[in-house]
Parts: structure tokens; sequence; C-alpha cells
């Protein structure tokens, strides 16, 4: 019985002992994925930089600097709307091509240090569905606010009409939010 009883003990320490390799971290850390919600969030918080600036009735400069950051950084979100929204796909990449601007050819490099070229009016297909219409409008309204501030002197007037677009904003994404978290 003590036999068996110690063959047992055996057993039980050397199952509890399992040279399994431990897996080794890779030493390039991969990139935690970003979710679609993460995304909107991302955005909403940069939409809600350029209504603050908006209230402050801050320079030109610092309006463009913050709806072009807005628009950049939507990349990621119009490509992954493709999944949740596939009678989108043309309209989604579209608006992705439409964030990437280039800078232009020149000699002379202290000129263009700066300047980038920004199609305002981006040649978007027609939506297949009202979703489509909120994803444009993403793009759409932070291009209007930029276009906005690219004026010398903004009026009160000014300042208004692109909190409103930044306001809608906000709508389009509460209906995405929406309609994503249905489908």
């Amino acid at each position: 019985m003590k036999h068996l009883m110690f063959s047992v003990f055996i057993l039980l320490m050397l199952s509890a002992c399992d040279d399994k390799p431990e897996p080794k971290q890779s030493e390039v850390q991969q990139i935690p994925e970003v979710t679609l919600e993460q995304q909107f969030d991302n955005y909403q918080g940069l939409a809600w930089q350029v209504v603050e600036a908006l209230q402050n009735q801050s320079t030109t400069q610092q309006l463009q600097d913050l709806t072009l950051k807005l628009i950049t950084s939507s990349t990621g979100l119009f490509l992954n709307l493709k999944a949740q929204l596939p009678e989108c796909e043309a309209s989604l990449h579209a608006l992705a091509d439409a964030t990437e601007f280039q800078q232009p050819q020149s000699n002379d490099t202290d000129a263009l240090k700066n300047e980038i070229i920004i199609n305002l009016e981006p040649n978007l297909p027609e939506f297949a569905a009202a979703s489509c219409y909120h994803a444009q409008q993403l793009l759409l309204n932070p291009l209007a606010v930029y276009s906005l501030a690219q004026q010398a002197d903004l009026a009160q007037s000014d300042y208004q009409r692109a909190k409103l677009k930044m306001i809608d904003s906000f709508a389009r994404i509460k209906q995405l939010e929406l309609i994503t978290a249905i489908e």
C-alpha cells in the first residue's frame, strides 16, 4: 500500500513539474487592435476639441490644425466600418482615400514645409443606404469647417455655422453607433 501511495505521489509531482516551455514574448510587441467603439470615441474626442476651439473663437490656423487632425485620424474609422456596413464599402473606401493628403512637389522645400493639398470636395460615390450618408458626413462636416477656417477673418456667423457642422457630426456618430450595434 505504501508503495502504491508513493507511486501516486511521484506521478502527481511529475505532472506538476511539467517542463512545458513558457511562451516567449516576441521582441516586437503587437499593437493592440483598436475597436470600432474606440475609434468612435477617438473621433468624438477630436471633434469636441474642434467645437471647443470654435466656442473660444480660436485662430484660423488652430482651427485648421484641429480639423486636419480630425480628418486624418478618421482613416481607420472608415476602414473599420467596412466590416459593419458592407453596403457602404465603395463609399467608405473613397472616404478613407480622401483622408490621405499629398504634399505638392517643388524644389523650394521651405515654402512647402507645412503645405499639403486637401481636396475640400472629394468625389464620393452615391450612398447605397442611410448609414453610408452618416459615414460621409463624418468627413464632409470637418472638411466644411476646414474650408471656413481658411478665410482670413471669420465672422461670428462663421463660427456658429462651423459649430453646427461639428454638432451634426456627433449626431452622425450616434446614428452609426446604433446601426453597427444592431447589425
